[in-house]
Order: C-alpha cells, then sequence, then structure tokens
C-alpha cells in the first residue's frame, strides 16, 4: 500500500465513521463495542502506516519516541515529523497540506452523516 492510498484508507474509515455515528444516534442505541474498538484502532494504526511509508520513502530515521507520539498522540505527532522530516523550505508547505487533509477528514465524516440521512428508507 502506498502512502497516498493510506490516506484514501484514512478518510473512508472517517466517512464510515460518519455514517454509523448517525445510524446509532438515530435510533437511540449505543454503538457495538466492536465497532467503537475497531475503529479506534484503525485511527491509531492508519496514521501510524502513513508515517512508516513516509519515513521510509523519504530515508528518514524514524526515533522511537516519535513513533509513539504517532500513534499515542497523532494531532502532536504527525506536524512533529513533518517539521522534522520535511527540508527547511518545504516545512510550511507540508503543514498546510495536512491541514487541508484534516479538513477532508472532517468533511468525510459529515458527508457520511448526511449519506446517512439521504439514504431512502
Amino acid at each position: 500500500m502506498t502512502p497516498k492510498n493510506t490516506l484514501w484508507a484514512l478518510l473512508a474509515l472517517m466517512f464510515a465513521c460518519g455514517m454509523s455515528d448517525a445510524l446509532y444516534a438515530a435510533s437511540h442505541v449505543h454503538m457495538p463495542m466492536w465497532w467503537i474498538l475497531l475503529s479506534a484502532f484503525l485511527l491509531s494504526f492508519l496514521p501510524y502506516y502513513w508515517y512508516r511509508l513516509d519515513s521510509e520513502a523519504r530515508l528518514y530515521r524514524r526515533p522511537r519516541w516519535m513513533s509513539t507520539a504517532v500513534v499515542a498522540m497523532a494531532p502532536i505527532g504527525i506536524p512533529l515529523y513533518l517539521l522534522r522530516s520535511r527540508p527547511q523550505g518545504g516545512r510550511l508547505g507540508s503543514l498546510a497540506r495536512m491541514s487541508g487533509f484534516l479538513l477532508m477528514m472532517l468533511g468525510a465524516s459529515l458527508a457520511g452523516v448526511v449519506a446517512f440521512f439521504l439514504m431512502p428508507g
């Protein structure tokens, strides 16, 4: 899997999470534990997998503390990785692209909610 495909998988997961949130909120039942655990695992695993693929492609040596930060606190760990792994002139651009991707993730989640409510039946 390429880093780009990993990001597509993350967007698809956000869409599915949005749909499932809307489904369980509309039916007034609790979300099943298996879905909560699976989505939490994937929301930690996919950013780490992207980080691993990207760092290998750039021949960047990953410190253990940064790998832990990417898994445990991705909103902090990924920007740190981008700041440390990109050349001086490309850091701001990479942070801007990451911010755009975060907006796309939010949009995918909202699209999942809207798609659920637009489905017939």
